[in-house]
């Protein structure tokens, strides 16, 4: 496995704890730079899909804290905040601090990711891996490096703090060039990427040569959106909604999982993500990687049924034509009746002329998935 930061990913599910352990959860989105011309349509949409298959797979909402500038939205119960610098690593601090032996942090990111050159010399490449949260700017020389970036050197020394305490470390990053974050081991669309340029980062500095920092130590896995050298992207649904390649795969899988290991996961979400011309592959790294995934997915396949309208809709799966069954109960019970689904958006579908007591709704016949749109 390759050197890892967080070029990821997604996402989700974890570990099998302890029957008594946690699992807490940094979700971050995002989509709008104050300072920076940079802004994405999908970060936020990814961060409300992460939290909402985190508390699928069991995770309570008040052991998840999602970072986004609009929580419009989100799963009730979850805390909530602004995707800045200084809040994300409270938050991840936060996490840490709450956590006891046994338990689980889960970090997740959905943005822009960077390069810029290591001033510190602990990089074995010459550049520092950067994750952009919303109040990222340019390139400060009195700090030598991008002000207001999470750097990789602050990941590690967050995520080795975390692993000495006997805490499990889940990372699902969603971003370009963060394939060296945590050091564990020594398409068309729109590139979720900032380059040099745009940072203002000045031709004339140079990398300093030094030793690199150790790699973690400690149960952890992580997976990254895209190799080192690729670039990842964000994609149009039908509906108009955006979301990261890898985010909306990974955690289309993690649904449809009842058990699997997070290798496992990894390679389902690779055979189902949309490659073009500019491909992306996913890849992973850290020694729980063939451990199973936490939590055993939902447990209906039935999506419920309210004033005509199925709470369920691309990103479960459907699409306009799919056939579904009608029941009154989650589980067993005769069917209803058969109808077909219309106008279905991200989350919800319609349904015509359901009978008054049908409740929940099971997809029967779906019809060929049409490819997401390229941007």
């Amino acid at each position: 496995m390759r050197t890892g930061l967080f070029s990821l990913a997604i996402s989700l599910g974890f570990l099998a704890p302890p029957a008594h352990a946690e699992i807490r959860a940094v979700v971050v989105g995002v989509s709008d730079y104050l300072t920076l011309d940079a802004d994405l349509k999908g970060p936020a949409n990814d961060a409300r899909l992460m939290a909402e298959t985190l508390i699928a797979r069991g995770v309570s909402p008040a052991n998840i804290t999602v970072l986004i500038s609009d929580p419009t939205g989100l799963p009730t119960g979850t805390a909530t905040g602004q995707p800045t610098h200084d809040a994300i690593l409270t938050a991840l601090a936060s996490a840490t601090e709450a956590a006891t032996e046994g338990d689980t942090v889960v970090f997740t990111f959905s943005g822009h990711g960077a390069q810029a050159p290591d001033l510190s010399g602990d990089e074995g490449g010459g550049y520092d891996e950067l994750l952009l949260p919303a109040d990222a700017s340019g390139w400060k020389g009195a700090i030598g490096s991008v002000e207001n970036a999470l750097v990789d050197d602050d990941l590690q020394t967050w995520a080795q703090a975390t692993l000495t305490k006997g805490v499990q470390v889940i990372a699902l990053i969603d971003a370009c060039h963060s394939a060296t974050g945590f050091r564990a081991v020594g398409g068309q669309g729109v590139p979720k990427v900032i380059d040099e340029a745009q940072l203002g980062i000045p031709d004339d500095v140079v990398p300093v040569a030094g030793t690199p920092a150790p790699p973690l130590s400690g149960d952890f896995v992580f997976l990254y959106s895209s190799q080192s050298d690729q670039r990842s992207f964000e994609y149009p649904m039908s509906d108009g909604s955006w979301h990261g390649e890898f985010t909306l795969r990974l955690a289309q899988t993690l649904r449809d999982t009842q058990n699997a290991s997070w290798a496992q996961v990894l390679a389902a979400t690779t055979e189902a993500m949309v490659q073009g011309p500019a491909r992306q592959m996913p890849d992973g790294e850290g020694p729980l990687l063939t451990a199973p995934v936490f939590g055993t997915g939902p447990t209906t396949e039935r999506f419920p049924l309210k004033d005509g309208k199925l709470d369920a809709g691309l990103l479960q799966g459907l699409a306009d034509g799919a056939e579904v069954t009608l029941y009154a109960t989650p589980s067993g019970g005769d069917p209803l009746a058969t109808l077909t689904l219309t106008n279905v958006t991200a989350r919800e579908a319609t349904l015509s002329a359901a009978p008054p007591d049908a409740q929940w709704a099971e997809l029967s016949a779906a019809p060929p998935p049409a490819p997401l749109t390229l941007a």
